[in-house]
Formats: C-alpha cells, sequence, structure tokens
C-alpha cells in the first residue's frame, strides 16, 4: 500500500502540475490570439487612414491557437519498465514493471528494497485502466494512468508514454522476477 500511495502522490502532483501548465498556455494563446488581433486591427486602420502607405503595409493575419489532444499510440506486445526517475533501481522512487499483450497488460508497482503490488488491466483510449492487487491484504482497487504520445523519428513515428514515468530500456532480473510473480498470481485468479 506504501508504494501506492506514493504514485498516487506523484501522479496527483504530476496532473496538477499539467493542468496548471495548460491553463497557463491557454491564457498565454489566448493573450496572444489577442494582440495578434489587435495589431492586426490596427494595421488595418491604418490602411483605410493612409491609403499612400497601403503597398508598404502588410496585414498581420490573427494567430489561431491550436491544442490536440494526447492520443496514445498502440501499445505494441512486449515488457516495459517506468520509473518516476530514469535511471533504474534508484532508492525512494517508484517503478512499475509490465507485459503488454492484445492491450492486456500485467505488471506491478515497486520500490527497489520494498514490497510490490501486483496489477492487471488494460489499454482503453488514452488509458491504462489498472486493477490494483495490494501485497498484504489482497484488496482490489482500480487506478488509471494516462497515455500520451511520445513522437520519434523513423518507422511508426511515435510511441506511448505513461504520464508521470520514464520509459527505462534496462530491464533487470529482478524486474523480470517481479513480472513473474505478478504473472503468476493473475494466472491462478482467471
Amino acid at each position: 500500500m506504501q508504494v501506492f500511495a506514493v504514485i498516487q502522490h506523484y501522479v496527483h502532483h504530476h496532473r496538477m502540475q499539467k493542468q496548471v501548465s495548460q491553463l497557463v498556455l491557454r491564457t498565454g494563446a489566448l493573450l496572444m490570439g489577442t494582440a495578434t488581433l489587435l495589431a492586426a486591427n490596427a494595421a488595418n486602420a491604418r490602411m483605410i487612414l493612409q491609403p499612400a502607405l497601403e503597398s508598404e503595409t502588410s496585414v498581420i493575419q490573427p494567430l489561431l491557437a491550436q491544442t490536440t489532444a494526447s492520443v496514445a499510440a498502440p501499445i505494441n506486445n512486449g515488457i516495459y519498465l517506468f520509473g518516476e526517475k530514469p535511471l533504474p533501481d534508484q532508492l525512494q522512487t517508484a517503478y512499475m514493471i509490465f507485459e503488454a499483450r492484445a492491450g492486456q497488460v500485467v505488471g506491478a508497482f515497486y520500490a527497489p528494497n520494498s514490497s510490490f503490488d501486483c496489477f492487471q488491466g488494460n489499454v482503453e483510449n488514452t488509458q491504462l485502466s489498472l486493477a490494483i492487487t495490494e501485497t498484504y491484504s489482497q484488496e482490489e482497487y482500480a487506478y488509471a494512468l494516462d497515455l500520451e504520445d511520445t513522437a520519434v523519428a523513423g518507422p511508426g513515428g511515435s510511441q506511448f508514454a505513461i504520464e508521470g514515468f520514464h520509459q527505462i530500456d534496462t530491464v533487470s532480473d529482478n524486474d523480470l522476477r517481479i513480472l513473474s510473480t505478478c504473472q503468476a498470481h493473475y494466472s491462478q485468479t482467471i
């Protein structure tokens, strides 16, 4: 439960930061759009008031703020490791190891030298919808993590990211042991 609480706190804090950043960006885009419209109107007014300068004055077109929704790329089959920090095996850092197969995931949240909580779930639109089993009480909790697209040069053009986590390429034997334990746990409950 400790690891789950740390992850919940971190993801909640990250979401709040993201919401504040989005609000600041939207406000900035609105202000830029307003300033651009004012500049365009001033340029048009000059053109009307001073026809002699018409050939020398260019009309400034208003900028429109464009935002795109975060749509996650499909998760390819494979084993993935994510951490709050981009380095493996850091103390007081939460990690997430899982295997994805046909849109289904099984894995664990853990912190080095601590317990781990298994989860299973699936990819739903832009989220990982998980059912986390608390190690000691065996209580199950529903939890969702946002997925984000990340642009990548080359074939495919994008891969997924998990909000609040960094993908780590090196999977250790201990990571695989934890994953195997959770896979065995859920194979018995299905």
